[in-house]
């Protein structure tokens, strides 16, 4: 039960997640793990997050970096074996099992692209879909999002590219202020979720990475960290 708001902009990309742990047990009864956890998987080429049951995302990103040269266009594969192996284990019919769908990055020579792996009906594939320029998804298990439906509108009506400031510091702080208000807000109307988010900056050449605790009552300010490639 993750909380993910993904952007998709001209030359880049921006991700977050929140880090609550909640497990729908076989008898139907909630847990809540007091631990933080982390969401968002890194691969050499971007990232890889979903929602839905933990163990077949976990899985599925476990196959797929163990692939000897692993392609964003293998993934889906990856989630479909990981999903019936987790069905042979528990049984069919469980909701967060049938439902697990990923959210992933790569990036080329114009940019950082976000890609969805999810399917729309039991009998179908799983299919890899391009999110479309200047565009954000949102992905959540509470069904209503009215407490920060202004917030939402605000923030795709103030898309900037990441060629459109100064730096990269510049960059982050923008988009990490305006995030951290969503989650602080609807982390207050959705029990299953936390204030508390990781995020994830990327263009062509490099990324950024980090953790808000959202605990703040001012103004955030990001000092930059980036890291290339290479090194993830």
């Amino acid at each position: 039960m993750t909380f993910i708001v993904a952007i998709q902009l001209n030359d880049s990309i921006i991700v977050t997640a929140d880090n609550k742990k909640v497990v729908l047990k076989e008898t139907g009864e909630i847990e809540f793990s007091t631990k933080r956890i982390p969401k968002i998987y890194t691969w050499n080429k971007g990232i890889i997050t979903g929602t839905g049951e933990s163990y077949v995302i976990s899985r599925s990103i476990g196959l797929f970096k163990e692939l000897p040269h692993p392609r964003i266009d293998e993934l889906p594969q990856c989630l479909d074996i990981s999903r019936k192996t987790r069905e042979l284990e528990i049984g069919t019919d469980y909701y967060q099992v049938e439902n697990t769908k990923l959210l992933c990055s790569s990036y080329n020579e114009q940019g950082a692209q976000l890609y969805t792996i999810q399917r729309f009906d039991s009998s179908q594939p799983y299919e890899l879909t391009a999110i479309n320029p200047m565009g954000i998804i949102v992905w959540l298990f509470h069904p209503s999002i009215e407490t920060i439906s202004v917030e939402l509108q605000n923030l795709y009506a103030e898309l900037k590219d990441c060629s459109a400031f100064f730096d990269l510091t510049d960059w982050v702080n923008y988009y990490i202020n305006r995030l951290a208000l969503i989650y602080q807000k609807q982390s207050q109307q959705d029990p299953f979720m936390s204030q508390s988010f990781d995020f994830f900056f990327q263009t062509k050449i490099e990324c950024i990475t980090g953790h808000i605790p959202n605990t703040h009552t001012g103004p955030l300010k990001f000092q930059e960290t980036s890291i290339d490639f290479d090194s993830i």
